[in-house]
Parts: C-alpha cells; sequence; structure tokens
C-alpha cells in the first residue's frame, strides 16, 4: 500500500509517498514510478500526515467498572481523536496491582482494543508481586494515597525495583492528606511536586509527574530534580475553574485560576515534556454529584489545533508533545513517533482548518458529557492508522474488537 500526502517528515511538511508493507513503512519518497498507482490519497488542502499521537494517561475502566468505559470504547474513542497508542492507569476495580490481575488485564485490553495499548501497574501489597511486572507494564503509576496505604519503606523497595529496571515510575503529585480529603488549593499539588522531585531524586527512579497545572510547578520540580518529565493535560490548558461550573469542573487535580493556565500555556514551547488527556470517564449521574474527571481522547487534538491557529503552539511542538517525546520516555522511539523508514506506520492523519462544535453525544467513549461541551474548537482526524490498517476512517471504527496488541509485544517483534 502506499498512502500519498502532505506528511510531517524531518522537522518539514514534504509531499510524501509512504510505501506500507506488513504495518511497517518500508520507503519514504518523493516521488514514485510511473507503473505505480496510491491505493490511498490524502491530497485535500489543509490535510496532513502526522506521527500517530500517542497518549501516555487513560483510564479505560472495565473489569467491575465497564459500564463507565471498557477497552473497546475507550480505544474507539482515541482512534477517533487521532491517537494510536494508549497507555492505561492502574486504579481499576479490582486494582491493577497484582500480577494475576496484570495478566487478567492484558487479556481483557488484547480482546477488545482497536489500537494499541500499554499497561500502568499499581504499587502492590506486597514485594513478590513484583518480579516481572514490566514484560506486561510499560511503567508504574504512584497515587498519593498510596504514600499514606504503605510504608514509606515499602513504597522505597518498590522504587529501588524500579530504578533496576529501568522502569518510568509515573507520578500523582499532591500532598497525600489534601488529596484524600479533596482540598483544591494549588498548595496540595505545590507540596507534592517539591515531594515527589525530591524523593526519586535520592533513588534515582526514573520519574515522571503527570497533569501539571502551573508553570511554576513544573519549574520547581525540575530545579529539584533535573531528570523528571512532565505532562500536561487539555483541561488545565485551555480551561480555569472560573469559567467552568459544578459539577463539570471537578477534576483531579483540579482546575486552576487564569493565571496559572496562561502559565502553563506559556509553557507548551518551554519546559513540558508531554500532553496527555487524563481520559477519565464517568456517568451523567456520576458527574452530576462531583465526581472527579472527565473523557478527553476525542477532543485533545481539537485543543491542540485550536492553539496551533491561535499562533501557541508550532506544528513541530505539536508533534514532539504527542508523538515524539511519548515515544521517547518510554523507550519506543526506535519505532514509534516518527514518519521513518523501517518505523511502524502508525499515522493521525488530520485537518488544522477546519472547526468543529463539540457535541459529546456522538462521543465513541460511554462518557457523553465534556467540559469543551458546546465549544467552537479547529481541528478534525480525517483518518487513523495503526501498523498500517486504518482503524478510524473520520466516522467509523473500520477494523474488530480486539486488533490492538500490546506495546511490549510489538517491541519485541519489531527487535
Amino acid at each position: 500500500m502506499i498512502i500519498e500526502g502532505r506528511a510531517y517528515y524531518n522537522g518539514e511538511v514534504k509531499h510524501l509517498y509512504l510505501t506500507i508493507e506488513d504495518g511497517i513503512i518500508r520507503d519514504v519518497s518523493l516521488s514514485i514510478g510511473k507503473s505505480l498507482k496510491p491505493d490511498v490519497k490524502y491530497t485535500d488542502k489543509g490535510v496532513l500526515i502526522l506521527p500517530g499521537f500517542i497518549d501516555i494517561h487513560v483510564h479505560l475502566r472495565d473489569f467491575e467498572q465497564a459500564y463507565k468505559e471498557d477497552f473497546y470504547t475507550g480505544t474507539a474513542a482515541a482512534a477517533a481523536g487521532g491517537v494510536t497508542l494508549v497507555f492505561d492507569m492502574p486504579n481499576t476495580v479490582p486494582r491493577n496491582n497484582r500480577l494475576s490481575i496484570l495478566n487478567y488485564r492484558d487479556t481483557v485490553a488484547n480482546r477488545k482494543s482497536v489500537v494499541d495499548y500499554g499497561l500502568y501497574y499499581g504499587v502492590p501489597p506486597n514485594l513478590d508481586e513484583l518480579f516481572g511486572y514490566e514484560e506486561l507494564a510499560i511503567g508504574m503509576k504512584v497515587y498519593p494515597d498510596d504514600f499514606k496505604n504503605y510504608k514509606l519503606d515499602h513504597i522505597s523497595d518498590v522504587m529501588i525495583y524500579n530504578h533496576a529496571k529501568g522502569i518510568v515510575t509515573v507520578f500523582h503529585a499532591e500532598d497525600p492528606d489534601g488529596y484524600v480529603e479533596g482540598v483544591e488549593d494549588p498548595e496540595v499539588e505545590a507540596e507534592g511536586v517539591k515531594y515527589v522531585a525530591e524523593y526519586t531524586r535520592s533513588i534515582g527512579v526514573p520519574v515522571h509527574i503527570t497533569h501539571v497545572t502551573c508553570g511554576d510547578f513544573i519549574f520547581e520540580a525540575k530545579r529539584r530534580n533535573k531528570g523528571l518529565t512532565v505532562d500536561v493535560t487539555p483541561h488545565h490548558l485551555m480551561l480555569s475553574r472560573e469559567k467552568v461550573n459544578h459539577p463539570y469542573r471537578r477534576v483531579r487535580p483540579p482546575l486552576r485560576d487564569g493565571k496559572c493556565v496562561e502559565s502553563l500555556v506559556k509553557e507548551l514551547n518551554g519546559v513540558v515534556d508531554i500532553y496527555a488527556t487524563d481520559h477519565a470517564p464517568h456517568t451523567d449521574e456520576e458527574k452530576g454529584v462531583g465526581i472527579n474527571g472527565f473523557p478527553g481522547l476525542e477532543t485533545a487534538f481539537n485543543v491542540l489545533a485550536t492553539l496551533y491557529k491561535k499562533g501557541v503552539i508550532s506544528l513541530d511542538r505539536i508533534v514532539e508533545l504527542y508523538s515524539i517525546n511519548p515515544a521517547r520516555r518510554f523507550g519506543l522511539d526506535g519505532f514509534l513517533g516518527y514518519i521513518e523508514k523501517d518505523y511502524l506506520a502508525n499515522l493521525s492523519i488530520v485537518n488544522l482548518d477546519v472547526e468543529v462544535k463539540i457535541d459529546p453525544s456522538k462521543f465513541f467513549s460511554k462518557a457523553k458529557h465534556s467540559p469543551f461541551d458546546g465549544m467552537k474548537l479547529m481541528g478534525k482526524v480525517v483518518s487513523t492508522y495503526v501498523r498500517g490498517v486504518e482503524v478510524y476512517n473520520g466516522e467509523d471504527i473500520t477494523v474488530e474488537h480486539g486488533y490492538g496488541e500490546n506495546v511490549l509485544r510489538i517491541r519485541r517483534w519489531v527487535r
């Protein structure tokens, strides 16, 4: 198969022909022989072929919370958002912090997903549940309540294991007391960021802090631990607590004031490393009583496209934040994150110039609500390719349940 179109390649937009075979980009060229006819063309004005988006922070629920979301609906939402790979969080019911649960979750994900996936592992209750988890899990997620539920010595032993294995550990950095009590004071996060940066520096564990809400917090974290990375979310970039009313403003960490939003947007071109949604679906009833979180996979590209059209962020940074840097941070950049020969043919084909009105009733996600409901944002996902197969055609999911694969198995195949 040959895909023709304007593609982001080596930092430039060029009209290219991508030859794809067995899910791999076998050739990238400026022209093709006259005897060859491309199977697919994306030559309309405004349409761009980008390296497949990677979202390192989603909650796909399933298990006993399948009524909120499952691996099919969640990865279908990802495909509709141009996302080719998602990393699923472990705060499931039952919690994904035992090897038997991790194995079962991989089985369920493999049976239902339509895009590729990675699985995070939670802090296990005992050290016997650690050994070998990295065979199935892309990393570990540590929550503030882990510091309340386990002794620090136990967590430190877990971190030492992660350090020895080179496993990326992702922290939700809020002070445990304020997190558990639901306090919305920014100091709850500020203190959490400081503590995580200092604590992980002393151990040397590869660390990533997720959904940071203010530019100052990022500077403070990196001042204390130069090796850490951070991500920011669409909602913290575009929404302030003054503009979103209860109950849909409820999220963890909370929405901040306009000053924090401005500082975060500014740092998209500075110290921010990764863009991630924290896709957290709930029912309407749950949101009605103020449960934290909302879906984000189907609006994340729209936020980026809107910021791009406003001149806030460049195309280079969109690709860095949502493709290159996620792949690099988790050791996948030898086959993902770029449009390049011998890389996987994971492609997000988009139009930056289309304005859309956000309508959550049309989401693939089971969560039919959004804090962006009714807003006019830019950008449309035209098509999504995962390993050379179109999984979303701009309207529908075009593969069967179970096309998606654990990215760690893919990494072993491509090696």
